[in-house]
């Protein structure tokens, strides 16, 4: 295994996560994953992880997550409202204290020649008293992406359980 930046703040997250008592979930699109796999990495994050459901289709977002298509429709897959309702979906499916979801343009397309969404990533983020979103422009190839948005989901709940 490789101890890497996102690793130790893996590391960090699930003993946080621990003192605080906290039980977290994920829904992923853009990420396919990678926000739970680097978490279970860490020894322990069975102790906190509940789950999280890569919601890589629409179909998925809606049949699953409870997404209202309508929301989609209106806003796309990578909006801020989509992206709440991600987290909403993965909370009630898990019942899990907070969860985060990610769905956004992660980049490198082969089919798909304007790269100005390339890195824009949309974020949701429920509790049991809070629901928001964020919106974040990252740079890099795919695999740069997609690691930044696992950084700065380990980053927000970390702020999230100090404050």
């Amino acid at each position: 295994m490789v101890f890497d930046d996102v690793y130790n703040k893996a590391s960090e997250l699930v003993q946080a996560l621990k003192k605080t008592g906290t039980t977290i979930a994920f829904a992923e699109s853009l990420t396919g994953g990678m926000i739970s796999s680097r978490l279970v990495d860490v020894p322990g994050a069975s102790d906190v992880l509940l789950g999280s459901v890569v919601s890589y289709t629409n179909d998925i977002k809606i049949n699953v997550l409870g997404v209202d298509k309508e929301i989609i429709d209106s806003f796309t897959e990578v909006s801020g409202e989509c992206a709440e309702k991600m987290a909403s979906g993965v909370k009630k499916l898990t019942g899990a204290d907070i969860a985060f979801s990610a769905t956004g343009y992660a980049g490198d397309y082969e089919d798909h020649p304007d790269d100005s969404e390339n890195g824009t990533v949309w974020f949701g983020f429920v509790s049991k008293d809070d629901t928001r979103s964020y919106l974040k422009h990252f740079y890099g190839k795919r695999d740069e992406v997609r690691l930044q948005a696992v950084e700065f989901v380990y980053d927000t709940v970390l702020s999230y359980l100090s404050s």
